[in-house]
């Protein structure tokens, strides 16, 4: 901050983390959004008199606007800036919660959680951008691993908080509640996020270069979150039908697995923190199709079965959070983050809504072993496709573009921080990202 009166400098703490953490829970608090609908659902249909296949698309919408939109919200957000779009999103979602907790139909419903799917889109375009621009070095790799925790950390609140309040308070009360998490932290995110440094508009022939692995990335996205989603929505099912257990039973042993994909994603921060190399976890995606076998077999014991899921969607969150962490290196220029982040969104909310279909129509065919078999098809697919973006960025112009983004703490602070002096850098650049 410059002291005008005596005309020196004094230097400013801007430690990374307390953005990134602000970040994240913005992340989360919009996950626990795309998930409030569910704990609430029996409310919801004997109330508004939907069918299983209404409340159904009442819950998917949010996903459906960005597997539609995922990509032009990148270009938009790359224009308006993602230290704005932030909180917009969240403010969003406030209002469009607001609105379903008083509708009295399934239009007022569906429209209002479409209007809430246009801010969660924006949140997570615009969460990793933020990100991305806050941090440095293997901070960033670490950052953007935790920020791939945010749809399971916020699905294992809405599931764990909502099954307690949706069984006492009306659903419109709970999804009242819901609404306050992301107008409260919109509020935060407008006092707290500095004015980041906006990236010039432009295009060349190198842009081609930078969607090889962006798209590759996006892909392995879609790929392995169809797996994980897929994996917790016939889970229910398979535990109440063939394994006889109750509903109360069965959504503990759901919200312990959804859990399972938030720590694998908090390991996987820790790991890169530690400088672990992103081709370090591919390997572990064997597992996942082994694990299923358990998992859904009656012939072992709950427990067993329960502990195999919950590893299955271990793994799964570590490998979505390498693929966040490997973004900013797999694009040859810094504008590109914005609309990279994009192309993940709206690839991944396709898997996302892809999933129970595919997984649902493979069991109908050929019994609960197709979730096994399904899982090695999208789950090799995804950790193939995450190697070959990871290679993408060591070999592309990953010193390039992260130079390009590392401006002073990554961001321009205005008066309140020295432009004309370089922050010491708080992390050493991770080169070994594969």
């Amino acid at each position: 901050m410059r002291d005008r009166k005596r005309g020196n400098h004094r230097r400013v703490s801007t430690s990374p983390w307390k953005y990134v953490v602000a970040t994240w829970l913005a992340g989360v608090l919009a996950a626990v959004g795309l998930g409030a609908v569910s704990p609430a659902g029996s409310a919801l249909r004997s109330s508004l008199g939907l069918s299983a296949g209404a409340l159904a698309w009442a819950t998917s919408s949010i996903t459906a606007v960005s597997a539609v939109l995922g990509i032009p919200a990148g270009w938009w957000i790359l224009r308006f800036g993602a230290h704005r779009a932030l909180p917009w999103g969240l403010f969003v979602m406030a209002v469009a919660t607001a609105i379903s907790a008083t509708a009295g139909s399934w239009g007022l419903l569906l429209g209002s959680r479409v209007v809430e799917g246009v801010g969660y889109l924006l949140v997570f375009v615009a969460g990793p951008v933020v990100i991305t621009r806050m941090t440095q070095g293997g901070i960033r790799s670490a950052a953007l691993a935790l920020w791939g925790t945010c749809v399971p950390m916020g699905l294992a609140v809405a599931a764990a908080l909502g099954g307690v309040l949706a069984s006492r308070w009306t659903w419109n009360r709970w999804l009242a509640l819901t609404a306050l998490g992301p107008l409260i932290m919109a509020w935060v995110l407008t006092v707290v996020l500095p004015r980041l440094p906006r990236t010039p508009v432009q295009y060349s022939h190198r842009a081609v270069g930078a969607w090889n692995g962006a798209l590759r990335l996006g892909a392995a996205y879609g790929s392995l979150s169809l797996v994980g989603v897929a994996v917790v929505m016939v889970l229910p099912l398979f535990l109440t039908q063939y394994r006889e257990v109750t509903p109360t039973v069965a959504g503990a042993v759901v919200a312990l697995v959804c859990l399972g994909s938030a720590i694998g994603g908090l390991a996987a921060s820790w790991l890169l923190r530690r400088g672990l190399a992103l081709s370090s976890f591919v390997p572990l995606g064997v597992l996942m199709p082994v694990a299923c076998l358990p998992a859904f077999s009656a012939e072992f014991p709950l427990a067993v079965s329960g502990g195999a899921a919950t590893l299955v969607l271990f793994v799964d969150g570590l490998l979505i959070s390498a693929v966040f962490a490997a973004v900013p290196a797999a694009v040859s220029r810094a504008e590109d983050v914005d609309v990279a982040n994009g192309i993940l969104n709206q690839l991944g909310s396709v898997g996302m809504l892809m999933g129970p279909p595919v997984f649902g129509l493979a069991i109908a065919v050929a019994g609960w072993g197709a979730v096994a078999a399904a899982t090695f098809v999208f789950g090799g697919l995804g950790t193939v496709l995450l190697l070959m973006g990871a290679r993408t960025s060591a070999t592309g112009t990953a010193d390039a573009v992260s130079r390009s983004l590392d401006a002073p703490d990554g961001v321009d602070m205005g008066e309140r921080s020295e432009p004309s002096r370089k922050a010491p850098d708080v992390s050493k650049p991770n080169r070994n990202i594969i």
